[in-house]
């Protein structure tokens, strides 16, 4: 998994039902967006972080382990969000995602959430990864893999026990 700057440790994950919190920013996070048109999941203005208390509780998020055609197809929809260029882009982007070497990722040798074992049980794409090796030069690096988020990730987890240099925060965190 994941150990990096270029990915948010915390973030809101558990919220109240209430009618006037909505996601917000590609859902990665929760804001108050009172009289929301369901439009504009990104707006600045007329939103409210919320509340929140810190759990010791841990969410796995496998909102990444997808076959590589269905990950490409993924990433394509995120990216529409953010630019009007997607498909002048994607034309020439592999109708695969690639996701680089994996033998810099920290592996899981943990067990899977019970919830999650039919979907670990049909993982039959592992022919498709590349385990080990160089990053294919023919592909724009991941975030993670450029020298400046690798020189950051360094220094936060060797350094700083962890903590992120200025990471995002979209919440208001309470004392318990």
């Amino acid at each position: 998994y994941h150990k990096s700057h270029s990915w948010y440790p915390k973030e809101i994950r558990i919220i109240r039902n209430d009618k006037e919190i909505h996601s917000w920013e590609s859902a990665q996070s929760f804001r108050r967006i009172p009289n929301f048109n369901g439009i504009n999941y990104r707006q600045q203005e007329n939103t409210y972080k919320l509340k929140v208390v810190e759990l010791d509780a841990y969410v796995f998020h496998y909102g990444w382990v997808r076959p590589p055609e269905y990950m490409q197809s993924k990433k394509k929809a995120l990216d529409k969000i953010h630019s009007n260029e997607v498909e002048k882009i994607y034309k020439n982007l592999p109708v695969e995602f690639d996701y680089g070497p994996l033998d810099k990722i920290e592996k899981f040798f943990e067990t899977h959430p019970k919830v999650m074992t039919n979907w670990i049980s049909k993982f039959n794409w592992e022919k498709k990864l590349q385990y080990s090796g160089k990053i294919n030069p023919n592909r724009k690096k991941h975030k993670h893999e450029r020298l400046k988020y690798k020189f950051i990730s360094f220094l936060e987890q060797k350094l700083l026990f962890g903590n992120h240099i200025g990471g995002f925060k979209n919440y208001i965190k309470l004392k318990k």
